[in-house]
């Protein structure tokens, strides 16, 4: 039977009464979720009549030994959950994809269910429940979402209206909680997915974890249900994956929607790939994606209406003359617009709308900043995990990623004067370190926007970039410094570096005037590690925080010499070195990833180019693995120390003498 259009439906009137102002409420009572403050701070701000929303953001878990299903049908214990695994999802039949582990510390309960299992989570962890009776406004089946730290505070006969639910039999089935212990501050282990949070236990109990884009996907349901003939539209930099994300956020909602006590209004909506609508009304109420580049900005044009309404993200990453357009559509007294994004750069619209255009400066924007330090799931743990990873609070991408600040770039050098110095100040550090490795670096001169041929030999300790085993560096040579590109004797003199230095790693920028010498290198059968540092990091993690290796690399260059774990012990070329080396410009892209001026944008600048630099930046590579060096010197073969350590010749070692046997 078909529907009656939803405007002639007066139960439908009342309820734009009840929610149109009002996305809390809608939240809590019609989808069963308990939004966060930061979620009810932005839905104050986004529901009134002709707001304009601008949100500054930086960024729960299990015990230790919680089991979860994997898409492939085995478990895996928490803690052993790694990006590269798929989750099961909360259907039984769909996968989930991991974004990034997460770690940290926070008080822990042990939840004690009516079926013998139990679970332990930390106090921000998200429980899935659904209610046994109709009572307090609620219907038997109604499911609902709160935290754990919620659930503590509730009267014991609302605790025991609601039960956990899982699966069995492909039905979901309520399992009633019986009893939450404290146990303690103590370690969690979860995970970030990538769309739908809600995926299964190994018990097949239902679990929930934080996703991404959840306001987003809560705003775009209130806003196409209780306005009519609204449209809603959705752009960003890169608009498929905000799309995949919203899109999910939105049928996540809609499941909630039809099993609360709204269920048939979530019958209207219509669903697509390219659109969801109110069903009747799909050319004229609906919400849809798109985004439009900076010399094309009229492709977001077009869109009037009374209820209008625009949600930009990665706002930051925007160009202005996509936003005269976008906000020049906003030509009604009702229309309503929201700007999300990390705070990457000092200037734009989106920074305006937190400066000059805000409501703290008499303007129209209320800019809202969401500081991760602040926010009910971020534990201290976790903070301190990522104060020690950027150095401290001052890094630029701490302030962005966590605080929700907008970076100082009063200097748009990435490395200063101050720590040019330091590199030469200081003793060994490797006074307490003996199983160091040396890596020489050799940076090719002679192409295209490059100067000097440069090759460097350092001490190596360490992999990480942040921590205990955060990777150290002590340059002992600079055997090269030259305007040449004389092959011949680059071969020569690293020859003899290798002869020298015990199982050393190579690692040659073999790209351009390079590809001569590694060219020689490979038919004297010399192992070397290529440089391509202009592609996307290897590492997850690594590519969410730089735009490239050559981004990462000089960047750990510069947190390195900021922390002492960066030495020069030769005083050749300092002046030469210290010249480039503070002129590296350096900004971030809208996705809050640290990004350098490319060289040829430099050379327009008048800015040599930084070879000695790169150099120096090509030991914090995120493949340079040092093999451990042993002194020949001091090799004694006729003890069994001795004779471990010879049987451990790196296999750079074996190639040269192999090949040199063959000539």
């Amino acid at each position: 039977m078909a529907l009656k259009p939803l405007k002639d439906i007066p139960e439908w009137w009342e309820l734009c009464v009840r929610y149109r102002y009002d996305i809390y409420a809608f939240a809590v009572e019609a989808l069963g979720i308990t939004p966060t403050w930061q979620q009810e701070l932005l839905f104050e701000s986004v529901q009134f009549d002709g707001s304009r929303t601008s949100v500054a953001s930086g960024h729960g878990c299990f015990g230790k030994g919680t089991k979860i299903r994997l898409f492939n049908g085995k478990w895996k214990r928490v803690e052993k959950i790694t990006i590269d695994d798929q989750i099961m999802g909360s259907d039984g039949i769909s996968p989930r994809e991991i974004t990034h582990v997460v770690r940290g510390q926070q008080e822990l309960y042990r939840f004690n269910y009516a079926n013998g299992v139990s679970h332990v989570y930390n106090r921000s962890h998200i429980l899935c429940l659904v209610s046994l009776e109709t009572k307090n406004g609620w219907k038997a089946g109604d499911k609902m979402e709160v935290l754990v730290s919620k659930w503590l505070t509730w009267p014991e006969d609302t605790k025991r209206q609601f039960a956990a639910y899982q699966l069995k039999h492909k039905k979901y089935q309520p399992v009633a909680i019986t009893s939450a212990t404290a146990l303690g501050v103590g370690d969690y282990y979860g995970f970030v997915l990538d769309g739908d949070a809600t995926f299964l236990g190994a018990d097949g109990m239902l679990l929930h974890n934080t996703g991404k884009t959840a306001s987003a996907g809560i705003v775009a349901l209130w806003h196409l249900l209780f306005f009519d003939e609204s449209i809603m539209m959705f752009t960003a930099p890169q608009i498929g994956q905000l799309k995949k994300q919203v899109w999910k956020e939105i049928s996540i909602n809609l499941s909630r929607l039809k099993s609360g006590p709204l269920a048939w209004l979530a019958e209207y909506v219509g669903y697509q790939t390219e659109m969801v609508y109110v069903k009747g009304y799909k050319e004229k109420w609906h919400v849809f994606a798109k985004t439009a580049p900076k010399h094309q900005p009229t492709n977001l044009a077009g869109n009037h209406g009374d209820n209008y309404m625009v949600w930009g993200d990665e706002a930051s990453g925007i160009p202005d003359e996509v936003w005269d357009v976008v906000l020049g559509a906003l030509t009604h007294a009702d229309n309503r617009a929201v700007m999300t994004s990390q705070p990457t750069r000092n200037a734009g619209m989106f920074y305006e709308t937190h400066h000059g255009l805000s409501h703290r400066s008499d303007g129209i924007w209320m800019a809202l900043t969401f500081n991760g330090e602040e926010s009910p799931l971020v534990s201290e743990q976790s903070l301190e995990e990522q104060r020690q990873k950027y150095g401290s609070r001052d890094d630029a991408q701490y302030k962005i990623r966590v605080l929700g600040e907008f970076p100082d770039l009063a200097d748009e050098f990435l490395i200063t004067k101050r720590m040019s110095e330091d590199m030469y100040v200081g003793s060994s550090i490797f006074e307490e370190i003996h199983q160091f490795g040396y890596v020489i670096t050799v940076d090719v001169g002679g192409g295209v926007g490059r100067d000097d041929s440069v090759i460097c030999v350092g001490k190596v300790w360490g992999e990480d970039q942040w921590g205990e085993r955060a990777r150290r560096v002590e340059v002992e040579k600079i055997p090269l410094c030259k305007n040449k590109d004389n092959i011949t004797e680059l071969f020569g003199i690293i020859s003899e570096l290798l002869e020298n230095y015990s199982n050393a790693l190579l690692v040659v920028d073999d790209n351009g005037a390079g590809k001569g010498l590694g060219q020689l290198l490979q038919q004297h059968g010399i192992y070397y590690l290529p440089v391509y540092w202009g592609g996307g990091c290897f590492n997850e993690d690594n590519r969410k925080e730089y735009y490239n290796k050559r981004a990462l690399a000089y960047v750990c260059l510069k947190r390195a010499i900021e922390h002492g774990r960066f030495k020069i012990k030769t005083n050749k070329y300092k002046v030469k070195l210290q010249n480039q080396i503070i002129k590296i410009p350096y900004g971030f892209d809208e996705h809050s990833r640290y990004k350098l001026l490319g060289k040829d944008e430099m050379k327009r600048k008048g800015i040599k180019s930084p070879d000695m630099g790169d150099a120096l930046a090509f030991f914090f590579l995120e493949n340079v693995h040092y093999t451990e060096a042993y002194e020949k010197a001091a090799l004694d073969v006729d003890t069994p120390e001795g004779q471990e350590q010879a049987a451990k010749a790196s296999r750079f070692e074996r190639l040269r003498q192999a090949a040199q046997e063959q000539l």
